[in-house]
């Protein structure tokens, strides 16, 4: 359990780094673990939200979500690490990324790249995905 608290605190300096300086000086990630290992397992994924990056612009409200792999997936070994910036209207039921940083499980920075315009997709409120969009809107964690 220990290596596991050591790998989050490596995780919130490397999202740091990886959001820059100005960032990472200012704080540091809060990571909240959104479901219990038998929901993970099923997904092939952890899911974190960092509680520290929760503030009102965009659509709404705006986060950093971060996804470890539990197994080897599209390509990517396991324990790859999969960082979104997202916003979601929680009234309006709608949600959108705009960035997206992928990083080996080494810390090589393998993807990071922005979308200047990005889409607002409805958000369904039952599914995996819903339920980290109403944990952000309600700060209920799903289980």
């Amino acid at each position: 359990m220990r290596g596991f608290g050591r790998c989050l605190l490596l995780l919130g300096l490397l999202l740091g780094l990886l959001a820059g300086p100005a960032v990472a000086a200012s704080t540091a990630a809060q990571w909240q673990r959104l479901f219990v290992p038998n929901v993970e397992n099923l997904l092939g994924r952890r899911v974190y939200i960092d509680r520290a990056s929760l503030r009102s612009g965009m659509i709404g409200r705006q986060f950093t979500q971060m996804q470890v792999l539990l197994r080897a997936n599209a390509g990517y070994p396991k324990g790859t690490l999969l960082y979104t910036d997202r916003a979601v209207d929680c009234a309006g039921s709608r949600a959108l990324s705009h960035h997206w940083r992928i990083v080996r499980p080494d810390g090589t920075l393998l993807r990071d790249w922005r979308d200047a315009s990005p889409a607002l997709s409805p958000v369904q409120w039952t599914d995996e995905d819903g339920l980290v969009l109403k944990y952000v809107c309600t700060g209920i964690l799903p289980r």
